[in-house]
């Protein structure tokens, strides 16, 4: 049982690359269910093989794992205002009606702008301070400023209404 036991550790340790087997170990090179040359008696001739620990290194070292980006990672979504570093100013009516509803003349939320929290905020502060200044018009949308491009689609919020 024992010698049964030798031949298919040496097999096993047999397949492994020359360059990782030990130089003092001697290997056989057969296999216990061997088919060709094992029946008049002869075994093929040990080989001795020496273990090179610099190539252990370099194939390491090539080895390693490549840094790539992630492919599902999904892309930062910045507002408008950020991307583009525009600096809101209440003497700037135009800019401004972008953000207002045209029928009633309120401001759009931050679903409906796609805005960050801080620029939402400012927007709204500098909303309230060109009405009260007389630049804007507080219960609709200036007529001049209707066909202006839109900047967003109020009828595709991020959160849609619960009605």
């Amino acid at each position: 049982m024992a010698l049964n036991s030798r031949r298919i550790f040496s097999t096993i340790k047999s397949f492994a690359p020359a360059y990782l087997r030990p130089s003092s170990v001697t290997y056989t090179g057969h296999a216990s269910c061997s088919t060709s040359g094992g029946q008049d008696g002869s075994q093929p001739p040990k080989e001795t093989v020496t273990f090179d620990p610099s190539k252990v290194e370099e194939l390491i070292q090539n080895d390693m794992p490549v840094d790539i980006p992630n492919p599902y990672q999904k892309e930062k979504i910045q507002c408008v205002l950020c991307k583009y570093d525009v600096r809101l100013d209440y003497k700037n009516p135009r800019l401004l009606s972008q953000f207002v509803s045209p029928y009633t003349g309120r401001i759009y939320g931050r679903n409906i702008t796609r805005l960050c929290r801080k620029r939402q905020e400012q927007m709204e502060a500098v909303v309230h301070k060109s009405r009260s200044a007389g630049y804007m018009p507080t219960m609709l949308k200036s007529v001049e400023f209707l066909k202006d491009p839109k900047l967003f689609d109020p009828n595709n919020p991020i959160r849609p209404h619960n009605f």
